[in-house]
C-alpha cells in the first residue's frame, strides 16, 4: 500500500492546522513534497524539511500526508504498520486515529511536545504495530502522520513509513499472559496479548473441560481484557482464552482462579511479597524458584509488587522479561497487585497516562476492589477476606498531608471494617539500606504524612521496595522523624515478635480502628539484587543484605510472616496476633486440698465473672474441680465453702498458659483434719475449647 521511501506531501511552516488536515477531502494541493526519509539533522534524510528560522525555537510539529488506493478492503485481515519516528507520532486512517508513540494521552494539538527525546539507535528503528483494516474504504484512503518534537531546541527529527496489507487471516498466537487483574469475591479481569488483532473471548466454568459461560468482545485489537462478573466467592474457575473461532489456550488444570472469599476469620490465605524484583536475572529467578518450591500445592491467594517491577525504564519489552515471561504460571493463577516505582516511570515524576504500566495493568480506580473510589489507578485499595489493603503511590502523586491522596486515605481507612490492615508503597518511611530514609525526600515524606494517618487507623503492617536488602523493624509506633530520634519508648512490645522464642507481637482485636497499637514495617527489596547499605537503621529488629521475597499467612486472629531467601532457607520470621472480639474459650481445672496437703472431696466452689454471674462445682473424691467456658483476658474470683473449714478466695486473670492454682482449706479452731494422702501439687492447665463473649459464664 505505501513503500518506504515514498513520496509524502509535507507541511513546515509551524503553523496550527487543527484537526482538518487529517481528513481524505482535506486539499494539500500546496503543500511541498519529498521522498522519505524526511527530517532534518540525521544526516540520513533523502527530504530536508524546515525548522523555521530560529534554532532556539524551532517547529514544534511537522505534517505528513499521503494517499493510497485499495480495491477491496475486504480481503484484508489485518494492516502492518512501520515507521521511524523522532520523537512523537500520531497516524491517522481516513481522519481516525489508528496509532501513537511517544506522545501523551488526549487531544494533541501544534504545540504538544513529545515526552521522551529518542536518540542513538531509536532514531532509525522501524516501529511495528498490527492495525485493524476496518477503516480502509474502497478507492481512495488517506494517511497523514504529524511528528512532534521533545523540545523547541530539538536537534533532529526524522520520519518514514511503510504499511502493508496482510490478505490472509493468520492463527493468532498469545504473547503475553493470561495474567489476572482485579479479582473480587463476584470477579475477575482477565488479560492477554495476541501477536495479530483478533476478537476476544473467555470461556469459563467450574469444571475443567466444561466450560460452559463465555463473555466475548467484538473489537479487533492486541490487548485483550475481559472482565467476568456475577461469579461465586472462594470458588475454583477453569478458563481459556482465544476467539470466538480459536481457543489460544486454557481449559486444562494449569488456568484457573479463585475468588476471593468473603470475610471468615476461619479462612486461611498466603500473600507473595515481590520488591524490586524486575531485573529479569538469574537471581530473580533464584527468588522465584526458592518460592515456589517452598509453596508447593499451596495456593497463592494474592501476588504483591512493591514497585521498580521492571528495570531500567519500565518499558513494556522490560516488562515482558521481567513480569509476564518470569512468572507465567502464577499470574494465570493468581491475580496481581502492584504499586509504582522510580524505575517504572523512567524516574519521572509526572509520567504520561502512556506509561506502560497504566496499559497493561488494570487496577482499581473505583469501588471494585471493596474500598473507596480514589479515581485513579495510582493509588488504591481492596479486600480480601478479612484483610484491607491500601496501595499508596510514593513517586508520582503529591505526598503532603492535605494531598487528594492522604485525603483519600482518610476516607478510606473511616469506612474499612476488616480486621487487618496492610499498606504497600514503594519508597521506605525506614531504610538504611542502598537508600537512607534520612536524607530523600519521598521516604521522608510518606513517614511524617502518612504514617500518623496509618497508625491512627490501627496499621497491623507496612510493606516497602527501593532498597536492595530486607529490613524489618520492631513492632513500633510514633516513629515520625530521622533514625536519631527513635527510642525504646517506641516500641509497643520488645523482641522480634518470634512466638518460639519471644513471643508474637500482639494487638487488640476489638475494633480493626484500635490506634497506634504498633505495626511491622518491612523493606522487601532484594527480590532482583541486592545493594547493601550501612543497614543498621535503629527501628529494625533485623537487617541482611540477601536476596529473597516474604510470605504473609493469615488465619483467624493470626498474622504470620516469613522472609524467604533465594536458598530457600527462612531468614526472619515474627507473628502477630489478635484476641478476638469473640472471647476464646477456655477450661479453668485444679484441687482442693487441705492444709496438710490431702485432696477434698465435696467442697462447693464457685466463680464469679466480671459481670457479676456465678457458677458453681463440686470437688471430686480426688479433690479436683473444673470451671468450663471462662474467657481469656478477664478476671474472675474463686471462692470454696466446706464445713469445719476456713478459704482464702483466689483472683484468676486467665491467659491460655499454664497456671499453678490450688484452694487450700485451713481448718477451723477445733476441727481435725484429714491426713495427708498425696502431698503432690496440681495444677491449673488452661485449653481453649469454643468462643464465648466476653465476661460471659
Amino acid at each position: 500500500m505505501i513503500t518506504r521511501n515514498s513520496v509524502w506531501k509535507y507541511l513546515d511552516n509551524g503553523s496550527n492546522q487543527s484537526t482538518q488536515w487529517q481528513s481524505s477531502n482535506y486539499n494539500d494541493s500546496n503543500w511541498a513534497s519529498g521522498n522519505s526519509e524526511l527530517g532534518y539533522g540525521d544526516g540520513g534524510e533523502t527530504t530536508t524539511v524546515s525548522y523555521g528560522s530560529d534554532a532556539n525555537n524551532k517547529y514544534i510539529t511537522t505534517y505528513f500526508r499521503k494517499s493510497f488506493v485499495v480495491a477491496d478492503p475486504t480481503l484484508y485481515s489485518s494492516l502492518s504498520l512501520s515507521l521511524i519516528r523522532d520523537d512523537g507520532v500520531v497516524v491517522y486512517l481516513n481522519g481516525s486515529e489508528i496509532y501513537r508513540s511517544n506522545m501523551p494521552a488526549g487531544t494533541i494539538n501544534y504545540q504538544t511536545l513529545a515526552p521522551v527525546a529518542i536518540g542513538g539507535a531509536d532514531e532509525s528503528t522501524f516501529l511495528q504495530s498490527t492495525i485493524s483494516p476496518n477503516l480502509l474504504v474502497t478507492g481512495n484512503n488517506q494517511l497523514a502522520v504529524e511528528i512532534h518534537q521533545s523540545a523547541i531546541t530539538s536537534s533532529d527529527i526524522s520520519f518514514d513509513l511503510e504499511l502493508l496489507g496482510q490478505n490472509t487471516a493468520p492463527t493468532a498466537a498469545v504473547t503475553r499472559g493470561p495474567y489476572l487483574r482485579m479479582g473480587n469475591e463476584s470477579s475477575m479481569t482477565v488479560r492477554w496479548r495476541t501477536d495479530v488483532p483478533t476478537n476476544s473471548q473467555l470461556r469459563f466454568g467450574t469444571l475443567q473441560g466444561s466450560l460452559t459461560s463465555t463473555v466475548d468482545d467484538q473489537t479487533v485489537i492486541t490487548d485483550h481484557e475481559i472482565r467476568v462478573s456475577g461469579l461465586q466467592a472462594k470458588t475454583k474457575y477453569y478458563y481459556s482464552i482465544g476467539t470466538t473461532t480459536q481457543v489460544m489456550a486454557g481449559n486444562d488444570t494449569n488456568h484457573f482462579f479463585i475468588t476471593s472469599p468473603i470475610a471468615r476469620p476461619s479462612d486461611f490465605y498466603r500473600f507473595w511479597v515481590l520488591g524490586d524484583s524486575g531485573t529479569a536475572t538469574a537471581s530473580a529467578r533464584a527468588v522465584r524458584d526458592a518460592y515456589l518450591s517452598f509453596n508447593g500445592s499451596t495456593y497463592t491467594n494474592l501476588v504483591l509488587m512493591l514497585g521498580d517491577n521492571a528495570y531500567q525504564s519500565g518499558t513494556d519489552a522490560e516488562y515482558q522479561a521481567a513480569v509476564f515471561d518470569m512468572y507465567p504460571t502464577v499470574l494465570r493463577q493468581t491475580p496481581l497487585w502492584t504499586t509504582i516505582g522510580n524505575h517504572d516511570t523512567a524516574q519521572s515524576s509526572t509520567p504520561p497516562s502512556s506509561l506502560p504500566y497504566f496499559q497493561m495493568f488494570t487496577l482499581p480506580t473505583g469501588t471494585e476492589g471493596g474500598g473507596v473510589a480514589s479515581g485513579t489507578e495510582k493509588y488504591y485499595s481492596f479486600n480480601y477476606g478479612n484483610v484491607h489493603f491500601v496501595c499508596l503511590d510514593s513517586m508520582t502523586s503529591n505526598r503532603s498531608s492535605t494531598s487528594p491522596m492522604l485525603n483519600w486515605l482518610r476516607e478510606d481507612l473511616a469506612q474499612n471494617s476488616r480486621p487487618w490492615l496492610v499498606a504497600f508503597w514503594h519508597h521506605p518511611p525506614y531504610t538504611k539500606g542502598s537508600h537512607n530514609s534520612d536524607t530523600e525526600a519521598e521516604l521522608i515524606e510518606m513517614r511524617t504524612n502518612v504514617l500518623p494517618i496509618l497508625e491512627l487507623w490501627g496499621v497491623d503492617l507496612v510493606i516497602s521496595g527501593h532498597s536492595h536488602s530486607y529490613e524489618r523493624s520492631y513492632f513500633i509506633d510514633g516513629h515520625y522523624g530521622n533514625s536519631t530520634t527513635f527510642n525504646n519508648a517506641m516500641k509497643k512490645m520488645p523482641g522480634g515478635g518470634r512466638e518460639n522464642i519471644d513471643g508474637a507481637y500482639r494487638k487488640s482485636y476489638l475494633s480493626p480502628h484500635l490506634a497506634n497499637q504498633g505495626a511491622v514495617y518491612a523493606v522487601a527489596g532484594s527480590s532482583g539484587q541486592i545493594s547493601g547499605g550501612s543497614l543498621n537503621h535503629p527501628a529494625m529488629f533485623i537487617s541482611l543484605n540477601n536476596l529473597g521475597s516474604m510470605v504473609i499467612d493469615v488465619q483467624n486472629d493470626r498474622m504470620n510472616a516469613k522472609f524467604l531467601r533465594e536458598n530457600g532457607t527462612v531468614a526472619d520470621y515474627f507473628s502477630i496476633i489478635k484476641a478476638n472480639p469473640t472471647a476464646a474459650s477456655t477450661a479453668i481445672r485444679g484441687t482442693v486440698r487441705s492444709s496438710n496437703g490431702s485432696e477434698m472431696a465435696n467442697v462447693r466452689l464457685t466463680i464469679t465473672s466480671p459481670s457479676g454471674a456465678t457458677r458453681s462445682a463440686i470437688s471430686s473424691s480426688f479433690g479436683t474441680f473444673q470451671f468450663d467456658a471462662v474467657a481469656i483476658g478477664e478476671t474472675y474470683v474463686i471462692s470454696a465453702n466446706a464445713k469445719g473449714y476456713t478459704f482464702a478466695s483466689r483472683i484468676l486473670t486467665v491467659d491460655d498458659e499454664l497456671a499453678d492454682l490450688e484452694i487450700i482449706a485451713v481448718p477451723q479452731v477445733g476441727y481435725q483434719p484429714p491426713t495427708s494422702r498425696d502431698s503432690k501439687r496440681s495444677f491449673i492447665k488452661m485449653v481453649k475449647t469454643h468462643p464465648v463473649q466476653s465476661g460471659q459464664l
